[in-house]
């Protein structure tokens, strides 16, 4: 029986080199089957970007129903990493799964051959390879091209960030300083941005290039926090603590402060004497949304509560525009739909809690503002806002917490963006936190 090899070659190649490719197969009397590797993602174009992750499959025709496989992988040119059940293999190894991940390392030509074995003998089944590319990407991240959840540990002494691809399911862990915390990705996916804590009077943010190889001082001062991108990547926004000695019942406020990026000149866009903190910049550059908190006094001096609202400012300057009143808990920073026409947030009950609002995940529009809408309800937790996102083009929110009500640690859970189909996204041994979302634009 002639038994046969499928060479497969998906990207441009040197007519010499086709030749050689389709001649490395090459039939044994011991094989029973004819072999094919495939991929539904790098066979268009024979190409796989730099630290992009991509699936191959391997159909095995002209066999027993019941005969059992293993399968022995390896890449020729040792450019990429073989990726099972999440884990790295590097560049062999063996698995009884019928397809396998690449992420790729090194820009070049690569090749993927598998090896299809009895798994009772050990007698070979056939084999096959396929030759791709492993190109820089063109305009985009320097490392990522797929979706990342980025979520960290709760450990200041040994803070760590896992980046898990949403596609791919690899994971990427970083280890960061003590007492620094990764607070948000550039657009482009380029940059971390990064607060040291160390300093209790002077915090300091970074830039911190995606692959390690850079890392710049932003700024530093006295109390600056939760800094994020702006829309383009041009500029930081941040909340800085300012004195007011003029402010005779408590002189410290917080205002927002614009730094931009390449020339460092620090613009303050608020000026309202109250802790004005969390600043989030709506994807089509117009809105600045964030948190208005003014602390109230009585006759005698003593703090008497805060009134705490979600507000937002065009980012051309104008008026204050209040969006929803905070009362009874505490709320999360906000996060803008794709679309900039709303914003949702985590809301915190107190144990006492006199305010309209319970513990969950809210959606306030821009256009009319009014009662927040519930999305998705908890029981009360320890009185602490979650972290949230949208992502998946706004069709899904990210957050961390206990949704489920049996656990005893956070994890990262997500609904669809009218708040149903709970799916559970981390299954950790520790309580994790969400950092942040990216996804290639």
């Amino acid at each position: 029986m002639r038994h046969i090899i499928k060479c497969k070659k998906i990207s441009l190649f040197l007519i010499s080199t086709i030749i050689i490719g389709c001649n490395s197969g090459v039939n044994s009397p011991d094989k029973q089957g004819s072999v094919v590797l495939s991929s539904p993602t790098v066979e268009p174009d024979g190409n796989l970007s730099i630290h992009a992750t991509a699936r191959f499959d391997v159909e095995v025709t002209g066999l027993e129903d019941d005969q059992q496989l293993t399968y022995d992988w390896s890449l020729q040119e040792a450019r990429g990493t073989l990726v099972v059940d999440g884990q790295d293999k590097g560049r062999q190894t063996q698995s009884s799964s019928s397809f396998v991940m690449v992420r790729g390392d090194k820009a070049g030509e690569e090749t993927l051959r598998v090896k299809v074995l009895d798994k009772e003998t050990g007698n070979s089944i056939g084999e096959d390879i396929l030759s791709f590319k492993i190109t820089l990407p063109d305009g985009g991240s320097q490392c990522f091209n797929e979706p990342l959840l980025f979520f960290r540990n709760n450990i200041w002494e040994d803070p760590t960030v896992t980046a898990i691809g949403l596609q791919s399911d690899t994971r990427k862990v970083t280890k960061l300083s003590p007492n620094n915390w990764l607070m948000d990705i550039s657009p482009d996916g380029k940059w971390f941005l990064r607060q040291d804590f160390t300093d209790a009077k002077n915090y300091a943010f970074w830039l911190d290039a995606c692959d390690g190889s850079e890392s710049k001082l932003l700024v530093e001062g006295q109390q600056i926090e939760i800094p994020s991108f702006g829309p383009n990547g041009q500029y930081v926004y941040y909340s800085a603590l300012i004195d007011y000695p003029e402010q005779t019942q408590d002189p410290r406020a917080a205002e927002i402060v614009r730094l931009n990026i390449e020339t460092g000149a620090k613009d303050f866009l608020t000026d309202y004497r109250v802790f004005s903190r969390n600043p989030k910049v709506s994807p089509d550059d117009k809105w600045i949304a964030f948190e208005y908190n003014k602390e109230t006094f009585d006759e005698n001096g003593s703090y008497a509560g805060s009134i705490i609202h979600i507000a937002v400012i065009s980012s051309k300057g104008g008026s204050l525009r209040f969006l929803t009143e905070i009362s009874g808990g505490r709320n999360s920073r906000v996060d803008w739909s794709p679309d900039s026409k709303d914003m949702i947030f985590y809301f915190a009950e107190f144990t006492e809690n006199n305010g309209p609002l319970t513990q969950g995940i809210y959606r306030v529009y821009l256009d009319g503002g009014g009662n927040p809408s519930l999305l998705f309800g908890e029981a009360k937790g320890n009185g602490s806002p979650h972290n949230i996102s949208y992502y998946a083009n706004g069709t899904r929110i990210a957050f961390d917490g206990i949704p489920a009500g049996n656990d005893t640690q956070y994890d990262v859970w997500s609904i669809d963006a009218n708040g149903g189909d709970l799916q559970r996204l981390t299954d950790e041994r520790y309580n994790v936190l969400l950092s942040f979302i990216w996804e290639p634009k």
